[in-house]
């Protein structure tokens, strides 16, 4: 929280740390919350690949659902899926297509970076395994004063999940938004490259929670065909922040959809927590 003086205060936190097999069907092998609030232990053995999310709901207590131990259990599946990244830099062609690589082929239109017959099909059926994606170099997040904490230094062979969501009042008590994600990668030269990235403006009724405006910013995706699931997005205009994690989950699909964007999309959700801890602001409706 940041007061009209400039003044910042931290009112909450949280740490997952979580072990995930690859080569066993994306299996959680050990996982703990690092505040020690919920019992995690039912997750292990589960896949992050189906029904992590709502197993991970259930370990949570009524009072913990939108919490921000919530929402980092909720990153686990994604956070794992990027990590594949990783192998298509760090292992041969060869030993992406024992792990399975041509299982991307029965995946065709899941989302627009899977299109069929698009970039990254094509080379996955051409050569078992997808194309080799060069990111920009990442820009040091920390310096330009972003409002983001100190992080630690990744290795080589690493990849890095951050987000960040803003929320202030605006005119006419709106709630102006600013949300966005980054996707990063230490090559073997150390340098930080940038995976995926994309950003958001919203402009939220701080009295009904309903979305007024939404911008989505593409700023970097590996393949031509990601920017069309942008368009996608303006089916949230005129809902409520609260719904947004149900309707991405039920709604957003195919080639018009993009798992990272959804992944963004769905923690708007969180606006309403934050809404709540606004000063100056009427919050009764803010967790409606």
């Amino acid at each position: 929280m940041t007061d009209k003086a400039g003044e910042w205060s931290r009112t909450g936190g949280g740490a997952v740390d979580v072990d995930v097999d690859l080569g066993r069907g994306r299996i959680v092998t050990d996982i703990a919350d690092g505040a020690a609030a919920a019992d995690l232990t039912p997750l292990i053995g589960l896949s992050v690949a189906s029904g992590f999310r709502k197993a991970a709901k259930g370990c949570l207590a009524p009072h913990d659902q939108g919490s921000v131990i919530a929402r980092l259990l909720d990153d686990v599946p994604v956070a794992t899926v990027i990590s594949g990244y990783a192998l298509t830099r760090e292992l041969s062609a060869e030993q992406q297509r024992r792990l399975g690589g041509r299982g991307a082929l029965a995946r065709a239109d899941y989302c627009a970076g899977f299109a069929a017959g698009g970039t990254m099909m094509t080379g996955v059926a051409r050569d078992g395994a997808p194309p080799l994606v060069n990111g920009p170099q990442a820009p040091d997040l920390v310096r330009v004063g972003a409002g983001w904490h100190p992080m630690s230094e990744l290795r080589p062979g690493s990849m890095r999940r951050i987000r960040r969501i803003d929320v202030s009042v605006g005119d006419d008590a709106e709630l102006s938004v600013d949300a966005m994600f980054r996707d990063t990668y230490v090559n073997a030269a150390g340098i930080e490259t940038v995976v995926h990235e994309y950003g958001t403006d919203v402009l939220v009724d701080s009295r009904t929670l309903t979305v007024q405006r939404l911008t989505v910013t593409p700023r970097v995706l590996p393949w031509p065909e990601c920017p069309g699931a942008v368009a996608g997005a303006q089916r949230l205009v005129g809902r409520k922040v609260t719904e947004i994690e149900r309707l991405v989950g039920s709604d957003f699909h195919g080639v018009g959809s993009c798992t990272h964007l959804n992944d963004l999309l769905r923690s708007l959700g969180d606006v309403s927590p934050l809404a709540v801890l606004l000063p100056g602001l009427d919050n009764s409706s803010a967790h409606v």
